[in-house]
């Protein structure tokens, strides 16, 4: 098995938030707004309502198997043929889409800041910290996801203020004028892009987070607030650029940080936009890359995955580079190709899993079995016959005994259970040849001692219970060969005593 690493739910929470921005900060206005026009903030809305079902749906089924991750599951539901069939599917998504995000690195700094730089550096130079961020496993990466969020949501509230006084209200006017048909490809694009690749997320929900209700509303909230963020996005792309003018922008929010200007003083700071993207993307980009690694390694039941990390990250770096020859085939694939690629991998295959694990009643809601009062407990040492003991002492045939020290030659008994034929013993002692009880039972038939001290060769009892037959008794004390009773009923053939003296010799 590979070694368990943990998050927190508050770790996963920010993942989710950021993962569900990801690419979509600077690619999703000019594919929203190109078929709603000045509706592309409905569109936005309405995508990100119709997302929480969707997280619903990953939720139930990460519920299924709380223990597996995605790749596990379904080879535990579907089956082991079907489910490495559909796995590897996945699997596949993940790589091409982690090579995409590098290509997209690649051509956003080449077209944006650095023209005369190839491509192949920028993709390399991100891959580098994608692979070493792998190596050093998910918690590393939890964390470096939390120190980056602060970092995000500031830049986003700074760049919304400043864009601000560039607002003209009229570019979203007139209101609710695009046909239906075309704000309903809008808000499938835009649910594509959003919430459908929050399916990788199920490789550690919930099998690595630590707590899986607080998981389950960080599900929720995560994407709500990167709706949020999107919302705002295209909605500002609209009201400073116009709708037209995003819709031809390849990056419009980074166009639109480029108006940025306040009192011709604070301009040309449209590296915050550049520095939110690359935030998200490397989330995005990580998460993909992670899924693909323990995926693969967990398909060939691989116990240490780090050794398929760099091999991975060199594949991932080449498809960088061949994935879409230009910018204009990436945009037609993210436009026509990937929701329907995605929504078979990404909905339909969570259905079916959840449908099948219904049928066969697969749920992660196996209870643990809790014995109380019963004969069968934990720390337990040695014995004879069918005894169980708790940090033991010596028994014959039918003991339980409970913290208890043997030493010389008989038994220290310290919370035990020690029977003739059928007594219960608790919390003994015993010292030298014979045993020092304390609140203790013993039996010769179907007595019962509670609180008993025996030192020497024979027994001093206090507070005891011993029967000849059916006897009780109560706090005596025996000494030497003969035992001493104070306040003990003994019954031979069930006749209750009072302050009587008997002749008793425990060993």
């Amino acid at each position: 098995m590979m070694e368990k690493e943990i998050i927190s739910s508050r770790q996963f929470m920010i993942i989710t938030l950021l993962f569900s921005i990801g690419t979509a900060i600077l690619i999703i206005p000019a594919s929203v707004t190109s078929e709603a026009k000045q509706d592309a903030w409905i569109a936005a809305i309405i995508g990100v309502v119709l997302s929480l079902p969707i997280v619903k749906l990953f939720v139930a089924l990460g519920n299924r198997t709380p223990t597996l991750t995605f790749v596990e599951a379904n080879e535990k539901i579907l089956g082991r043929f079907f489910g490495k069939f559909t796995a590897i599917g996945f699997i596949i998504i993940s790589l091409l889409s982690a090579g995409e995000l590098l290509y997209f690195i690649g051509i956003f700094m080449k077209t944006e800041i650095m023209p005369e730089t190839p491509t192949m550096a920028f993709a390399f130079m991100f891959s580098i910290i994608i692979i070493y961020a792998a190596f050093l496993g998910i918690e590393v990466f939890a964390r470096s996801a939390e120190i980056l969020c602060p970092i995000f949501i500031l830049i986003f509230i700074f760049f919304v203020i400043c864009i601000a006084p560039s607002i003209q209200i009229e570019n979203i006017q007139p209101i609710m004028e695009t046909p239906k048909k075309s704000l309903f490809f809008s808000i499938i694009r835009f649910i594509s892009l959003f919430s459908f690749p929050l399916i990788v997320l199920l490789m550690i929900f919930p099998s690595a987070v630590n707590v899986q209700k607080s998981a389950q509303k960080g599900f929720y909230i995560g994407p709500i607030l990167g709706g949020i963020v999107l919302i705002t996005i295209i909605t500002l792309s609209i009201l400073v650029l116009g709708p037209a003018n995003t819709a031809s922008r390849t990056f419009p929010s980074y166009s639109l940080a480029q108006r940025i200007s306040i009192g011709n003083f604070l301009q040309r700071i449209e590296v915050i936009m550049a520095t939110m993207w690359v935030i998200s993307i490397y989330i995005r980009t990580f998460m993909y890359f992670y899924a693909s690694v323990i995926g693969i390694a967990q398909i060939f039941n691989i116990k240490n995955h780090r050794p398929l990390i760099f091999p991975l990250g060199m594949i991932i770096l080449g498809l960088s580079q061949i994935v879409h020859p230009n910018i204009i085939h990436s945009d037609i694939y993210n436009r026509d190709v990937w929701p329907i690629f995605s929504f078979i991998l990404m909905i339909l295959l969570p259905l079916v899993l959840l449908l099948v694990s219904k049928i066969r009643k697969i749920n992660g809601n196996q209870g643990n079995t809790t014995q109380s009062d019963s004969s069968t407990q934990s720390e337990s040492g040695s014995n004879n016959g069918n005894s169980s003991q708790n940090g033991s002492s010596n028994n014959n045939e039918n003991t339980t005994q409970s913290q208890s020290n043997s030493n010389s030659d008989n038994s220290t008994q310290n919370q035990s259970n020690s029977n003739g034929d059928n007594s219960t013993q608790n919390q003994s002692n015993s010292n030298g040849d014979n045993s020092t009880q304390s609140q203790n039972s013993s039996n010769s038939d179907n007595s019962t001692q509670n609180q008993s001290n025996s030192s020497g060769d024979n027994s001093t009892q206090n507070q005891s219970n011993s029967n000849g037959d059916n006897s009780t008794q109560n706090q005596s004390n025996s000494n030497s060969d003969n035992s001493t009773q104070s306040q003990s009923n003994s019954d031979i053939g069930n006749t209750p005593n009072s302050d009587t003296n008997g002749k008793s010799t425990d060993n």
